[in-house]
């Protein structure tokens, strides 16, 4: 199996429709498309500052987010 070919599987997978990289042959934009299907899932994580220095990622209100721990629990 070519590259290219298994990255279209690896699109198909993750809920890319095949049409849109049947006609692609190069594996950087295949691997970008790949990109654009992982980006619209949501669920990335978040930008980060300096000012988030020591902090810890936690789930809160169902998106991850930079947060301090105290006594044990997210703030």
């Amino acid at each position: 199996m070519k590259i290219t070919d298994a990255l279209k599987v690896l699109y198909k997978a993750l809920g890319g429709n095949p049409d849109d990289v049947k006609e692609m042959t190069l594996n950087p934009e295949i691997i970008l498309a790949m990109a654009d299907v992982v980006m619209s899932m949501g669920g990335t994580l978040p930008e980060v500052t300096l000012e988030d220095n020591g902090k810890v990622l936690a789930v809160v209100n169902g998106a991850w987010q930079a947060t301090e721990i105290k006594g044990g629990k997210a703030k």
